[in-house]
C-alpha cells in the first residue's frame, strides 16, 4: 500500500481578481520547487473563463505533505482573497497529524480501495 497522499483542491476565483490569483499561485509554485523535492505534483488548472481552479497535488508521505503546509500556509490568507474553496478532497491515508491540520479546511478524505499505478 502507497503512503503517498494526492489532493483535489476546488476553488472559485472572485470576480476581476484572476491576474493576481494568477501571480499569487507562481509564487506559491516556486516556494514549493525550491524547497519540497518530496512534493511530487504541484500542478494548477483553470477553467476556460478564468473562474475556477483545481489543485492537483501528490505527496511522498503525510510528512511531505505537512512540510508543504509549512511552506506555504502562512500564505494561504492572500491566497483566499483572490479566490474561495469550494472543495477539498484528499486521497490516501494521511497521518493523524496531518488531519488536524487539514480538517479546518473542511476536507473530504478519500481512503484507497484498489487498482493499479505504475
Amino acid at each position: 500500500m502507497s503512503s503517498s497522499i494526492e489532493t483535489d483542491f476546488q476553488l472559485s476565483i472572485k470576480e476581476g481578481r484572476l491576474d493576481d490569483f494568477k501571480a499569487f499561485v507562481t509564487t506559491m509554485i516556486e516556494v514549493t520547487k525550491l524547497r519540497e523535492p518530496d512534493t511530487l505534483v504541484y500542478e494548477w488548472y483553470i477553467n476556460e473563463d478564468g473562474t475556477e481552479c483545481h489543485l492537483l497535488e501528490k505527496f511522498k508521505d503525510s510528512e511531505a505533505f505537512l512540510t508543504h503546509l509549512e511552506n506555504v500556509g502562512h500564505m494561504f490568507d492572500t491566497l483566499f482573497s483572490f479566490a474561495d474553496m469550494t472543495r477539498a478532497k484528499i486521497y490516501g491515508s494521511p497521518s493523524d497529524e496531518l488531519k488536524q491540520s487539514l480538517d479546518p479546511l473542511g476536507v473530504e478524505y478519500f481512503y484507497h480501495s484498489n487498482g493499479v499505478t505504475r
